[in-house]
């Protein structure tokens, strides 16, 4: 049992948590990465979107115009997605939903995959943003929060972390059966959202503090 300000404290750190971690997450490229390291290569996927980085010195490119020539032979390729040059580093873009577009029945999936997990995501982020000003702002003599009805806080307090949960899973459950792809930071960063939501809720209902 903890009192009453140090429980309001503990679940204001953690539902900042969530939003912080979950805003990570949820703009992050790297929901799955490579189980094994590709020599010279560097990759991974977003929620909706794959990409892939390499430098361009290792296919003869000397200088940042080099390797802009590559990447426009690249991009003008259908259905190649996007390519840029950050000195002789190139990174290749595209979207699953392009893919999809191209009759790739597993992209469709992960493009679903990632709408559905994109929506979780930020929903529990609106979430997540609305219970930590809720918790911070009176601590700081600030009134402006006090409008907001009882009901749709406690609503938000568990839907903060139940909404990146759902999103989590529809995108999971999406995933194409094999594959040599492990869960990237971002995606660890989002489990961990996730959980910092869901545990601000349950000691907000079940932890009793001290009056």
């Amino acid at each position: 049992m903890m009192d009453a300000k140090m429980k309001g404290m503990v679940m204001a750190a953690m539902s900042a948590l969530c939003l912080i971690l979950g805003i990570m997450g949820a703009m992050g490229s790297t929901w799955l990465v490579p189980e094994e390291e590709m020599e010279g290569m560097d990759g991974g996927t977003s929620l909706t979107s794959q990409w892939a980085e390499m430098d361009t010195k290792e296919m003869g490119a000397s200088s940042e115009s080099e390797c802009e020539m590559v990447a426009d032979a690249f991009s003008e390729e259908e259905g190649a997605g996007d390519a840029e040059c950050d000195g002789t580093v190139l990174t290749m873009t595209v979207s699953f939903s392009d893919l999809c577009d191209d009759g790739d029945d597993e992209s469709c999936d992960m493009a679903t995959g990632g709408m559905i997990g994109t929506i979780g995501m930020w929903a529990g982020i609106v979430c997540a943003l609305l219970i930590t000003l809720t918790m911070v702002l009176p601590m700081a003599g600030v009134d402006a929060m006090d409008a907001v009805p009882e009901n749709v806080t406690q609503i938000a307090t568990w839907g903060a972390g139940a909404l990146m949960l759902i999103g989590m899973l529809g995108w999971y459950f999406m995933l194409p059966d094999g594959g040599d792809m492990s869960l990237g930071m971002s995606g660890w960063m989002a489990g961990a959202a996730m959980s910092m939501g869901l545990g601000s809720a349950l000691i907000g209902q079940f932890i009793e503090a001290d009056e």
